[in-house]
């Protein structure tokens, strides 16, 4: 039988190369690539010198403390992302050919989100022991540098090209403990929130604005942070302590507003803010979706559709 040459070996060599400058791309560094492909930084940039050197062109523009990658370093980047999206389209394959779902998901949720999902993972656990689920807290993500499988992003616009199915709605609402306003008194206006204790989760220390809207006006309002935490957790925490108010995601404080802890504020008046919106389960598209996958998409949508029933002000 006549073998065939599909490839030439120079261009099978550089194959790692080519998904090793991929990484370089997306990470900024070959510090950040190294770390996410577990080599040294040096190997990371000798394997992009290598490329270079096998298409006679420059990719990246090198200093001593900053790289560039330039014009022809952004159209071979387009096909060398192709190397790593088909490689993790052979894992999705062996998953597939799989009957019981196994490994590892690696999910991104964010902030507002965060304590809600992860009180529902260890059902999930008990339910497909065979999975693995690590859980990322934030609210931006790169499916492909980040490694994430999963991602919900709150968002009016989900990411385009990708699988976007609606989970639910985020609200924010606006609250204190009894305690704290016998103490300090009642709010009437956003205005007023400038003289209060406040406890944002998140923004700058020194400019925290929370923006409002009611039927007839908006108003934003420069707030004094006495306590500022990036956990949703802890600032609710706080607020039921009595040391403020806060701004909550609703799904976070509804339990401690129908159990009397806390009471709501400025009912006429909704918070517009960049973490609240339409909340979506996104991942990659494509026939190839991995049975573990499969499994933890369609056990959250369920857990979360049942779970947002319930965070409704009576």
């Amino acid at each position: 039988m006549e073998s065939k040459s599909y490839l030439p070996k120079d261009h099978v060599e550089v194959l790692p190369c080519m998904a090793a400058f991929a990484v370089v791309v997306e990470s900024g560094s070959f510090v950040e690539a190294s770390a996410k492909i577990g080599v040294t930084a040096s190997a990371v940039s000798k394997q992009v010198s290598k490329l270079e050197q096998a298409l006679s062109l420059r990719l990246i523009d090198r200093t001593t403390r900053s790289l560039k990658v330039n014009a022809e370093g952004h159209q071979i980047y387009k096909y060398c992302k192709l190397v790593l999206e088909s490689s993790a389209n052979i894992f999705r394959v062996k998953d597939r050919l799989i009957d019981t779902p196994q490994g590892i998901v690696r999910m991104g949720v964010p902030k507002s989100l965060y304590a809600t999902c992860s009180k529902m993972i260890p059902k999930f656990l008990s339910q497909f022991r065979d999975v693995n689920v690590q859980l990322v807290c934030g609210e931006k993500f790169d499916f492909v540098a980040d490694g994430i499988d999963v991602g919900v992003v709150v968002t009016n616009r989900p990411p385009e090209g990708m699988v976007a199915r609606r989970l639910c709605d985020v609200d924010f609402v606006l609250c204190a403990s009894n305690d704290y306003i016998e103490k300090s008194g009642p709010v009437s206006h956003p205005d007023e929130l400038s003289e209060h204790s406040c406890i944002p989760f998140i923004g700058d220390l020194d400019k925290q604005y929370w923006k409002f809207k009611s039927a007839q006006e908006n108003c934003d309002v420069l707030i004094p942070g006495r306590y500022l935490s990036d956990c949703p957790e802890a600032a609710l925490t706080a607020t039921v302590a009595g040391v403020g108010v806060s701004c909550l995601p609703l799904c976070l404080a509804i339990d401690a507003i129908l159990n009397k802890q806390l009471t709501t504020l400025l009912p006429e008046w909704s918070y517009r803010g960049t973490l609240q919106g339409t909340a979506w389960i996104v991942y990659q598209p494509g026939q190839l979706l991995s049975k573990r996958i499969k499994v933890l998409v369609d056990y959250v949508m369920s857990e979360l559709e049942k779970s947002s029933r319930a965070w409704v002000l009576k």
